[in-house]
């Protein structure tokens, strides 16, 4: 019985080690169904634990794919920076495909919308500041 536990343990440990092994995408910018008002300069892909990141196509809501330039790379690493041509108003998806550090395939996809000013690109972070919020803090000594 003793014996049995121990297997019983040692599978459970050793399953619990392979599922951390897969980690998956933590975030992105833009977020998953993000209404932008102007178009990203570039997208984000964070992910839990170091990957190679194999594949990223960007899709216009046509399924057409756009010329990003992605070429995968042999290091690996947890943020990926990708730059994004300039586009038009409309939907978009992203498809990723990462490797882990086993070998284990990963993959995934996240969609957003531009529906401000299209071409003018936003600064990738989510924290740009009207002009009117700018003007108040010039004379704040910041």
């Amino acid at each position: 019985m003793k014996f049995l536990k121990t297997i019983i343990i040692a599978g459970l440990l050793t399953m619990s080690a392979s599922v951390m092994a897969h980690t998956g995408i933590k975030s992105t910018y833009p977020a998953n169904e993000q209404m932008l008002e102007a178009a990203p300069k570039q997208l984000t892909l964070n992910f839990g634990a170091s990957v190679r990141l194999m594949r990223v196509i960007l899709m216009d809501g046509e399924h057409k794919d756009l010329n990003i330039g992605f070429k995968p790379k042999a290091e690996a690493g947890t943020s990926f920076k990708i730059a994004v041509p300039e586009i038009e108003v409309g939907e978009y998806m992203v498809s990723w495909t990462a490797m882990g550090k086993d070998g284990h395939k990963m993959s995934g996809d996240f969609s957003f919308m531009v529906h401000g000013e299209g071409m003018s690109h936003d600064d990738g972070h989510g924290d740009k500041q009207s002009d009117e919020h700018k003007d108040d803090h010039k004379d704040e000594g910041h």
